[in-house]
């Protein structure tokens, strides 16, 4: 079996069907996604500031991460689940779109940059305030603010069909 055809028989499964016909669930769970989205990608936002300096500048990088990553990973969460929902309901419709896969190469991308923080800096994060933000993690931020935002871009354009 194809992958296209697996993502056939998800999209047609009862569950796809019915999230994709139903006249409020797939709203919902777009809404779900979405706030999940800004929950997080917003909460990271800031963070992804503060590591570039851009802002939050007078508070601890690891004061800022300690406060803020239960929360982003919450909202990555949602995001997450409430966003594999609204793939089964048109896993082949979203097979073929250009901008779903440049959504999920960014995402992976996102993710292997944040897996790259949590390894290399997270354990030094404390030392930032008197021995600076080292310029490693200066770029994490950057390519965080950078893939977040082709994340969303793309998963908007997905959104309105324009693939």
């Amino acid at each position: 079996m194809s992958l296209f055809q697996i993502c056939q028989v998800i999209q047609e499964s009862e569950i796809g069907t019915a999230i994709r016909e139903s006249t409020w669930v797939f709203p919902i769970i777009e809404t779900i996604h979405v706030l999940g989205a800004a929950l997080s990608v917003g909460l990271i936002l800031c963070l992804d500031l503060r590591l570039t300096g851009l802002g939050m500048g007078r508070i601890p990088a690891a004061q800022l991460m300690h406060r803020l990553k239960p929360w982003y990973l919450t909202g990555f969460a949602v995001m997450m689940l409430s966003g594999a929902l609204l793939f089964w309901s048109e896993a082949a419709k979203l097979y073929d779109s250009f901008t779903f896969r440049m959504k999920v190469l960014f995402l992976v991308l996102a993710g292997l940059n944040a897996l790259i923080f949590e390894i290399v800096y997270t354990r030094r994060i404390a030392g930032f305030e008197t021995e600076g933000t080292p310029a490693g993690a200066t770029v994490v931020g950057w390519c965080s603010l950078a893939f977040w935002a082709a994340v969303i871009g793309f998963g908007r354009w997905t959104a309105y069909g324009l693939s």
